[in-house]
C-alpha cells in the first residue's frame, strides 16, 4: 500500500515535470529600418541581433500586423577620445501605418545593450494587446 502511494506520487510528479513551466509567447513580427548615417553599422547590427531573438521574428519587409521600428530623425553621434562613441536617437514604432509610440535611446559603443534592451522592452510593450 505504501509502494502504491509512492508510485502514484512519482507518476504524478513526473507528469507535472513534463508540462511546460509557462505558456510560449506568440512570435512578434518586427521590421527594423536600419538607422541612416555613417558609422552606424555596429549599432544597426546590435539592434537586428536583438530583434532576431525570441519572441521576435525579424521580417525582411513590413507586412500586416508587423511592428515597424524606425528612426525618423538623424542619429546624433558624439566621439570622445577616451570614452568612445555615443549615440542618441529617437525610435518610432508603427503597425499598419499607425503610430504606436516613440522612444528615446542613448548608448555608447561599449554599451549598445542599453539601447537594444530598451528597444526590446519597448517593442514588447507596443505589441501587447490593448
Amino acid at each position: 500500500m505504501v509502494y502504491d502511494r509512492m508510485l502514484r506520487l512519482t507518476v504524478l510528479l513526473t507528469a507535472l515535470s513534463l508540462l511546460p513551466c509557462q505558456a510560449q509567447e506568440q512570435p512578434i513580427s518586427v521590421y527594423f529600418e536600419p538607422l541612416k548615417g555613417r558609422d552606424l553599422t555596429p549599432l544597426n547590427n546590435a539592434i537586428m541581433a536583438a530583434l532576431s531573438q525570441p519572441p521576435f521574428r525579424l521580417e525582411m519587409k513590413p507586412g500586416p500586423q508587423t511592428i515597424v521600428v524606425s528612426a525618423p530623425d538623424k542619429v546624433e553621434i558624439v566621439k570622445k577620445r577616451v570614452s568612445g562613441t555615443y549615440y542618441s536617437f529617437t525610435v518610432e514604432f508603427f503597425r499598419d501605418r499607425s503610430s504606436l509610440g516613440l522612444s528615446q535611446q542613448a548608448c555608447g559603443d561599449e554599451t549598445l545593450s542599453e539601447c537594444t534592451d530598451q528597444m526590446v522592452l519597448d517593442v514588447k510593450t507596443v505589441a501587447a494587446p490593448r
